[in-house]
């Protein structure tokens, strides 16, 4: 069993211990439900995707910037598709 203490600005610390166990990291995100007989708090493990957003915008031309992602696929399906057609 784990006891934290509730801050003044309504913080919770997590025992160093528990945080070890569970691999959680600074800043990473948790997940809290209610639950009937209290909270449960889960590490939010983010996909491959989450985790590289944003490393790959100097590969991307300036005017692609801010654009939404399923705009683009359908941009590539549409190149694949006219590329797949003259073979």
């Amino acid at each position: 069993m784990n006891i934290a203490t509730i801050s003044s600005q309504r913080q919770i610390t997590l025992p160093k211990r528990l945080l070890l166990e569970l691999k959680l990291k600074p800043k990473q995100k948790v997940l809290i439900e209610r639950h009937k007989k209290g909270v449960l708090v889960r590490p939010v493990r983010t996909s491959v995707t989450q985790e590289l957003a944003g490393s790959l915008t100097k590969y991307i031309h300036p005017s692609k910037l801010g654009i939404p992602f399923d705009v683009i696929m359908e941009e590539t399906q549409k190149k694949v598709a006219r590329e797949l057609a003259k073979k």
